[in-house]
């Protein structure tokens, strides 16, 4: 197909396709990472972050409408760097298309330059070589040379994917570890896959891939028990669903929606319904859902249809403002981490909420927001447990006005760790238990052993897949065949390490309890300085995460 102008209902198919495009290629996207560590990043974020976005997409003739339905979702969808900057993108493309019920492909375009721009906003620093570069030059380099007044959605789309390719292509001569690890920017890479996506709904070529659609775990918990064999159902079910009218069944073309409207405010409430076509679109209340199923079967079929029981959601409600009725803290402690073992020691350590996160599906915005609401306290402190979730923590920690949210940047779970080890009680306040852990956070030096997940070379060290890669302070300085060699390169790279005084390290599901008990020994026979203490972790990509003071 092809056309010189899309609406809001073309538009959504477009994006349908970017993400159908992004599905099909994220494990690829997170097979860039520069890091050799077997995580889903990038990829993975971007996909639930775009997911998020299309799940809040209602139907609309308008390209505003749809553009600010998906820049909201993705913005409390949001997951890791990528997902956060892809989020801001979006924002910024919805804020070029605000209260246009369809665009040209100038106006697109104008969309597009004002989408980077506010993406390079969310950035403090904002280094070339990234997703910002290829959104830019994606457009820059093409926006002056476009006939608008013949060009056509499909030649326009063309044109930014080769311009996109193009500079991604050229990532690796803008930030010299992309170079070095022989990989073009992953975030870059995800931009240019779903823009990809958008061509292909254009040209009909195959996309492969999963098609968008709602996951029945994406939909929220019910709690069963606030609808019981003594209740009554007060307030009747709330039904929606979308009607084909079906030739088989009338005359679709004498169809008469004011009749069937009619019956449907004889027998409940609170209705909405229209037309759009040969679809009708229905929402009611009723007591007796049964009537109005038979009823609209007379004239076709349900393509989709809902029904809740509004006496629980009722219910549900007076249970959160009971909840919320708790005593409220002055202060509590939202932190993130990953492992059975590392999360039960959190919890012990006082912290209020522990969110499981980790490196393979990093915390969203909205889930940080939840876990703010449960902490219920004047003043909160978040604990990150790795740099790609600080992004999304700040974002969170702006939108929520029910606290003051302060995000203190521990990139490690040990740091996080050690951070918690100083909470005092009730008897400090948040600024000075802020302060505490500041300060800590500053001195500690983290480590962390995995199994490299290829072969690559990063900050001049060379990577064997299998092999074990050793990080301080998230900077790889070593790769080596065995787990005892491994601790003493990374003890080796460790500042001033004859001088610290203590050393813990939380050991993975890979690693058993013997050898957690040799590798102790073998740190206390070569730094005899040092206290040593393992504890088991659980946790599922490190073999060894380590925190050394």
């Amino acid at each position: 197909m092809d056309c010189k102008v899309i609406n809001g209902t073309l538009f959504n198919q477009i994006l349908q396709a970017g993400f159908q495009n992004l599905s099909a290629h994220f494990q690829d996207i997170n097979d860039l990472n520069v890091f050799p560590v077997p995580d889903g990043d990038t990829g993975t974020n971007m996909k639930l972050t775009m997911a998020n976005g299309l799940k809040q997409i209602k139907e609309s003739e308008s390209i505003s409408s749809i553009a600010q339905d998906l820049a909201k979702g993705m913005l409390f969808g949001a997951r890791g760097n990528s997902g956060v900057l892809s989020s801001r993108y979006f924002n910024g493309l919805a804020k070029g298309l605000e209260g246009k019920e369809e665009a040209t492909v100038f106006d697109f375009v104008m969309a597009m330059v004002e989408a980077y721009k506010v993406a390079y906003r969310a950035v403090a620093d904002p280094a070339e070589g990234t997703i910002l570069t290829v959104a830019r030059e994606g457009i820059e380099t093409i926006r002056n040379t476009i006939d608008y007044e013949n060009i056509t959605y499909t030649s326009f789309f063309s044109m930014v994917v080769q311009a996109m390719k193009v500079s991604l292509d050229n990532t690796p001569n803008l930030l010299p570890i992309l170079k070095e690890s022989g990989v073009v920017d992953s975030g870059g890479k995800g931009l240019l896959t779903i823009f990809e996506g958008f061509l292909k709904f254009f040209t009909g070529e195959e996309i492969g891939g999963e098609e968008f659609h709602e996951s029945a775990s994406a939909l929220p918990s019910v709690d069963y028990s606030l609808f019981n064999e003594n209740s009554v159902l007060d307030y009747g079910y709330c039904t929606e669903f979308l009607l084909q009218l079906m030739t088989s069944k009338i005359d679709v073309a004498a169809f008469n929606l004011q009749e069937f409207i009619q019956y449907l405010s004889d027998h409940g409430n609170s209705i909405v319904c229209f037309q759009n076509g040969t679809i009708v679109k229905v929402h009611i209340h009723t007591k007796k859902p049964y009537e109005i199923i038979e009823f609209a079967q007379r004239y076709g079929e349900f393509v989709s249809f809902k029904m809740e029981n509004m006496a629980l959601q009722h219910n549900e409600v007076l249970a959160k403002k009971e909840e919320k009725k708790k005593t409220r803290k002055k202060y509590a402690v939202v932190s993130i981490a990953q492992g059975d073992g590392i999360i039960q020691m959190f919890k012990d350590l006082g912290s209020d909420i522990v969110i499981n996160g980790g490196q393979t599906m990093n915390t969203s915005s909205a889930e940080l927001i939840d876990a703010f609401k449960e902490a219920n306290a004047d003043e909160i402190i978040v604990l990150p447990d790795e740099s790609n979730i600080l992004m999304a923590a700040r974002q969170a920690a702006d939108l929520y006005k029910d606290s003051h949210v302060r995000v203190l940047e521990t990139k490690t779970i040990p740091a996080g760790y050690a951070c918690l080890g100083m909470i005092v009680g009730d008897e400090e306040t948040a600024d000075e238990c802020y302060d505490s852990m500041e300060e800590i956070n500053d001195w500690l030096v983290s480590g962390f052993i995995c199994k490299s997940s290829r072969d690559t070379s990063v900050n001049g060290v060379k990577c064997i897949k299998g092999d074990y890669i050793e990080g301080v302070n998230n900077s790889l300085v070593g790769c080596n065949k065995t787990l005892e060699e491994a601790v003493d390169n990374l003890l080796a790279n460790v500042e001033d390490i004859e001088n610290k005084e203590a050393l813990f390290f939380f050991y993975g599901q890979t690693v058993s309890a013997e050898q957690a008990d040799a590798l102790v020994n073998q740190i206390q026979a070569k730094y005899p300085r040092l206290e040593v203490a393992a504890y088991d972790g659980k946790q599922d990509v490190y073999d060894l995460l380590i925190g050394i003071n």
